[in-house]
């Protein structure tokens, strides 16, 4: 999330700093530079407002997390590669996979879902994604007792509607 942020307040500042720019070189009767430069402030006001959405999807998954983990592993149906990742927050609305956002059920029915979630002794894997590509995260959970797992598995039902499937309890 702090890597997200900071690349917004980047775009931000860029955006200024552009746009200061542009009008100095209005001031100065420049039109070929400000013209430049104007197109410059749009690409850079574009990027802010994507990232500046980004950020608040992941403000919002973060508000609204059912279970974080330190690492997990990810594993893509269509790339045999698996990835490490930092800190993982699961929620209601989506993932935060270190610094990416995953969310689900925010396109309709033709967006990305969360299909599948498995709980072993060691493991809690998510199956999600749209028809066409489908991604797999394997979280170490930690948790110790079956009362903890089964309270994690009515969060995930109750927030989500996918019923976890507990194998080893």
């Amino acid at each position: 999330m702090k890597a997200i942020r900071g690349r917004r307040n980047l775009y931000a500042a860029l955006s200024a700093a552009a746009m200061l720019l542009t009008v100095l070189l209005l001031i100065a009767l420049k039109m070929e530079m400000a013209v430049a430069c104007g197109g410059l402030t749009a690409v850079a006001l574009i990027l802010l407002y994507r990232q500046s959405r980004l950020l608040a999807a992941a403000m919002l998954i973060c508000d609204s997390k059912i279970l974080t983990v330190p690492s997990c592993v990810v594993i893509s149906e269509n790339r045999p590669s698996r990835k490490q990742a930092e800190e993982t927050i699961v929620s209601t609305f989506g993932l935060l996979l270190g610094n990416k956002v995953y969310r689900w059920g925010c396109e309709g029915v033709y967006g990305v879902r969360l299909k599948e979630v498995q709980i072993d002794k060691a493991h809690i894997c998510l199956s999600f994604g749209a028809d066409g590509e489908m991604l797999r995260v394997e979280l170490l959970h930690g948790l110790t007792d079956r009362q903890s797992v089964m309270e994690i598995a009515q969060k995930i039902w109750h927030e989500t509607g996918v019923r976890a499937s507990i194998v080893g309890y």
